[in-house]
């Protein structure tokens, strides 16, 4: 299989500081863009990975959190500690793990708010397609035409279910919270053909699903187009980016 790749990282237009990371199969992006093509066989030990980290809005060193994270799972990948026949259960580990931490960390600098991070993307491990999250970072596909939201926001909006109220993260690593989390093997969801798309919330707050739809659908560049779109709109967050279409 083979996947074409476009990824973009900015910083927006409110913030001073970029407290997310991408990393497309342990290249670390932040501030940065990148096009890359990639061939990906089915062989046991191979793999190959895009994720995106949102350093937690609000929490001392965000940029630090995701940065360490992306960083373990790279480490992980290359000494071998996941690996096709351990590759939920470990990574599960991992993250819990870099949870743990995070919050020592905080602990021990007596940081008034403990630094923590989002965790969204998707992991071919041989002949395998995993599927991970944990927050509100998200993962989608586009098939034929029509956007699918594949991951769950770890959130919920007031105690009225109002859209308009604050959302509320349930789920992170680090930033107090166990680091629960999700994997799902997506092998049987993933084909030729498919679109993925792996973003932070600086994105979807900024561009509705039917937004994002139209662009992956009509854009020759759909990453950059996204992030523009996403900064005319006010570009209130970070925005992390990566584009990966299976191609027949």
């Amino acid at each position: 299989m083979k996947l074409e790749i476009h990824a973009v990282n900015d910083i927006g237009c409110s913030r001073t500081n970029n407290e997310d990371m991408m990393s497309v199969g342990g290249i670390l992006l932040r501030d940065a863009s990148l096009e890359l093509p990639v061939e990906i066989d089915d062989e046991s030990d191979s793999y190959f990975y895009i994720l995106v980290s949102d350093g937690m809005g609000g929490h001392e060193k965000g940029e630090e959190a995701s940065e360490l994270l992306l960083k373990c799972i790279s480490d992980s990948f290359m000494d071998g500690r996941i690996s096709p026949e351990n590759a939920e259960e470990n990574l599960r580990k991992l993250v819990y793990e870099v949870s743990c931490t995070l919050n020592m960390r905080g602990i021990e600098e007596n940081q008034e708010r403990i630094l923590g991070c989002t965790l969204t993307g998707v992991i071919w491990i041989g002949a395998r397609t995993y599927l991970v999250n944990a927050g509100d970072s998200r993962t989608y596909r586009l098939r034929s035409g029509i956007l699918k939201q594949l991951t769950t926001d770890d959130t919920e909006r007031g105690i009225t279910g109002d859209e308009n109220a604050s959302k509320l993260l349930l789920n992170a690593i680090g930033g107090g919270s166990h680091g629960r989390l999700t994997v799902e093997d997506i092998t049987d969801r993933i084909m030729e053909g498919d679109t993925i798309l792996v973003c932070s919330d600086g994105l979807t707050d900024m561009v509705d699903d039917e937004g994002i739809e139209e662009i992956l659908c009509r854009n020759e560049r759909p990453a950059e187009s996204l992030v523009e779109t996403a900064n005319r709109n006010g570009g209130a967050d970070n925005i992390s980016v990566i584009v990966a279409h299976l191609e027949n």
